[in-house]
């Protein structure tokens, strides 16, 4: 697998629901060889760098967080709802999720020192 280095220009900068940006950019025209070492790290998660061409002193801003990770609570929301399936949905779900909630909290809070 290899690296690509090449100029673009974003062409748009969209606000998802999740918090994150989807981007676009346009490159210059492509090779067909060129075209495939895109297409081969499509879907992956990458490191990116965006720097301007036309700047000088460029100060560079690391944004270290990883791409496609849910939060934590995204996380144990997602894994009571499996569960609340697999329990045969007999209440909605978000009665089940305050119970169950509930239930983790109070655990968590009889751990707690008096």
């Amino acid at each position: 697998m290899k690296s690509i280095e090449t100029h673009a220009i974003i062409t748009g900068v969209r606000s998802k629901v999740d918090g994150s940006l989807g981007v676009s950019f346009s490159t210059p025209e492509l090779a067909s060889s060129e075209k495939a070492l895109f297409m081969e790290l499509q879907g992956l998660n990458l490191l990116m760098t965006i720097t301007p061409t036309e700047e000088e002193n460029i100060e560079v801003e690391k944004i270290n967080k990883d791409v496609n990770t849910k939060t934590q609570s995204q996380r144990l929301r997602a894994v009571i709802f499996i569960y609340w399936k697999q329990l045969g949905e007999k209440e909605t779900f978000e009665e089940f999720y305050r119970t169950t909630t509930e239930k983790l909290i109070d655990f968590i809070k009889g751990k707690l020192e008096q």
